[in-house]
């Protein structure tokens, strides 16, 4: 999201003390799981992160992996839209990472590399201690368990790609502008503007991604902004606006598309461009997935189209 906006002093946030975790919520009579999450948190990389974990501990994890100034309550219609279709979903966890949601933010803005959103994938699932998974990524998270997958793939079952076969690759001759970018931005950065109401930022989200409907761009203000002095600022760190100076090879990632072994299912929207970019071209190296459109879907699949999703993801989650 773009706005013209006024640059203010960055404020990290202060580390805080991990809280008590809440009891589990009841699981119905039937042992279908509650639609209603609980917060966990771990430490990582001297950070505090959340996630949301939903069902039993116990049973056959599904992990779910947002975009960039996303955070993991974006994927509740999409879940609740699988456990209609009869996904025998009994333990899912959505992670916040870092600097999204109620995560704690890196003390600098290096902190933001592609890697280390890889860690933090990493460091959730060795916090969770089981394997194999299946992994479910949009935007950034896909390509944050494109590379899980490709730097472990005896660790992942099988693996959903939502609008992503990677992240970009940076041309030699495009690094240094976007290093000058990043480092022009370090010290102050793009404070977006703060919302009187959730409905008004709802509709700036709706700015600048038409496609996503008003009752999921509500659902997404509601839990991806915090509430302070009368007024709603999204929780994510205003430096994630800047592009990262990660310098990935095109040659690179495709050294990890080559280790992929789980099955994999390719999702994009037709009005997206996605295929026509360049990281389009990819599709053809995934010799082990499935690639399937849909139709009238932008970027944001889950927000935009969580019932035709799980028309097309379902199947795969419940083929053995």
């Amino acid at each position: 999201m773009k706005r013209n906006v006024k640059k203010v002093k960055a404020v990290r946030s202060r580390r805080l003390k991990p809280k008590p975790l809440r009891k589990p919520a009841r699981e119905s009579a039937k042992g279908a799981m509650s639609r209603e999450p609980r917060r966990r948190y771990f430490i990582h990389d001297g950070l505090r992160l959340h996630y949301w974990e939903w069902g039993d501990p116990n049973e056959e994890t599904y992990v779910f992996v947002h975009g960039v100034r996303d955070q993991g309550r974006s994927w509740d219609p999409f879940l609740a839209a699988l456990l209609a279709r009869g996904v025998p979903i009994k333990h899912a966890v959505a992670i916040d990472l870092r600097g999204h949601g109620d995560s704690e933010w890196p003390a600098t803005s290096r902190g933001y590399q592609h890697e280390d959103f890889l860690s933090d994938l990493a460091g959730l699932l060795k916090h969770l201690d089981k394997e194999p998974l299946t992994i479910i990524g949009h935007s950034l998270g896909g390509s944050m368990c494109m590379l899980y997958a490709g730097a472990f793939p005896e660790k992942v079952k099988r693996m959903v790609l939502l609008e992503s076969l990677g992240p970009f690759a940076r041309a030699d001759d495009e690094v240094p502008n976007i290093m000058a970018e990043r480092l022009k931005g370090r010290d102050y950065v793009e404070i977006p503007f703060p919302y009187d109401s959730l409905e008004a930022a709802a509709k700036a989200l709706q700015k600048a991604f038409p496609l996503i409907p008003d009752d999921a761009a509500l659902h997404m203000a509601r839990h991806g902004t915090n509430y302070k002095g009368g007024k709603y600022r999204w929780k994510h760190d205003p430096i994630l606006r800047y592009r990262t100076t990660t310098a990935m090879s095109e040659g690179q990632i495709e050294a990890f598309i080559r280790r992929l072994q789980c099955p994999i299912l390719f999702v994009y929207g037709t009005e997206s461009g996605f295929m026509k970019s360049v990281r389009g071209p990819r599709a053809k190296l995934f010799t082990n997935a499935k690639i399937v459109p849909v139709a009238g879907a932008g970027h944001h699949i889950p927000h935009e189209k969580p019932a035709q999703l799980a028309d097309i993801v379902a199947p795969f989650l419940i083929k053995d």
